[in-house]
């Protein structure tokens, strides 16, 4: 056979492996739900990771729903409840079922490698089951690894339980490559971080500034392009340089005049230092004096020429707060939903007693909704026009 026919062979086999793994490309109306154990479970205090996917993609409607569960494994240990069956697996699946999801991440590990090495192909089996359910209800799974424990040099079996999760994450990326789907490790970015100060003080549940490296570095990791949105414009030149698509609709050097837009929603980006942080706009040329800057004819900073041409950051907290308090009351309400404090007298064995509150849960899917459109509508892209003006 010619060694050119072998060669562009080789190279369409390497071609099809690489682009045939799956990548993140959320449809609109998509559902995404968050599946494993604490490290998924918790993140609904905050809301990060829903925030940052959200904003990321402004012109889709998305939805989120948390099915994390302390303590849970991929078999759905920490499901179990006294009426059987479901099965505590059956139960998880039901969960899913009945979000009809598009997109589950999977964040499982961490529990199972407390047995460690030799119950690690129990775990690569139960792993596998569940992606196969996965597959036959048509929802795309991302596995994400598990992260350190930032523990006390003197607990015991720090090290060891250390080199069991690293085992368990290389086996999550072994299954994830065979079958196409996307891995992100994110054990690497906290274990090279090493701050103390991402944890709570048990060392091994992630805090606020945990959760926000989380939402980033996970973004990070799906290939988000996550650029600064700073703004720099040089009056003379008119020109104006961003991350978003802007225009300089007017520049005046003499005067100080300045109009220009951004086509954006507002909201700031995640900022592990600044936790919300609006775009740093620079301005050059101006002459001697001070400078007013209005968004929409409200007053957003006032500053003299040189502090203009260093930049300012301008503060869009307040939008991004609304978004983050949207989508923790929307998961705090499914959380009450689907993990009812009294399942056993409402859905269970003794739904006899009070099964008529079966009902008013289900009620509760029509604010979910609500606050879903509320979210997607505080996130939808429009023209922000800005204007500068010189102090008398």
């Amino acid at each position: 056979m010619n060694s050119n026919i072998i060669f562009l062979f080789v190279l369409l086999c390497y071609s099809s492996s690489v682009f045939s793994q799956q990548k993140f490309d959320p449809k609109d109306g998509d559902r995404l739900i968050y599946l494993g154990n604490a490290l998924m479970e918790n993140e609904q205090q905050y809301g990060f990771l829903e925030y940052l996917l959200s904003s990321y993609y402004p012109e889709k409607h998305l939805s989120f729903r948390n099915l994390g569960w302390s303590g849970d494994t991929v078999f759905g240990d920490a499901r179990s409840y006294y009426t059987n069956p479901p099965s505590p697996f059956d139960l998880l699946i039901d969960q899913i079922k009945s979000n009809r999801a598009d997109w589950a991440f999977l964040a499982y590990g961490a529990i199972e490698a407390q047995k460690g090495q030799e119950k690690l192909g129990d775990f690569e089996k139960g792993l596998n089951r569940l992606l196969d359910s996965l597959e036959t209800m048509n929802t795309k799974a991302i596995l994400v690894s598990s992260i350190p424990h930032f523990l006390h040099k003197e607990a015991k079996f720090a090290n060891d339980y250390a080199g069991d999760l690293k085992s368990y994450n290389q086996t999550m990326a072994r299954v994830a490559k065979e079958r196409d789907l996307l891995f992100l490790d994110i054990f690497e970015t906290f274990e090279s971080a090493k701050q103390s100060d991402l944890w709570e003080p048990n060392g091994i549940h992630l805090n606020q500034k945990g959760y926000l490296l989380l939402a980033r570095t996970m973004g990070e990791k799906m290939g988000l392009n996550l650029k600064s949105s700073d703004i720099l414009i040089k009056i003379q030149q008119k020109s104006l340089t961003s991350g978003n698509e802007t225009k300089v609709l007017d520049a005046d050097f003499k005067s100080g005049k300045l109009e220009f837009t951004i086509n954006g929603n507002g909201l700031p980006e995640l900022s592990l230092t600044d936790h919300l942080k609006g775009p740093k706009i620079s301005i050059q040329g101006l002459k001697k004096g001070y400078y007013q800057l209005f968004l929409e004819g409200k007053l957003l900073a006032v500053a003299d020429q040189n502090t203009w041409k260093e930049g300012l950051t301008m503060d869009f907290s307040l939008a991004g707060k609304q978004m983050l308090n949207l989508i923790r009351e929307k998961d705090q309400i499914y959380f009450q939903q689907y993990r009812p404090q009294n399942r056993t007298y409402i859905l269970g064995f003794r739904s006899y007693e009070q099964g008529r509150h079966q009902a008013g849960l289900e009620s509760l899917d029509a604010l979910i909704f609500w606050l879903d459109g509320k979210i997607n509508q505080g996130k939808n892209l429009r023209v922000l026009h800005f204007s500068l003006h010189r102090l008398p």
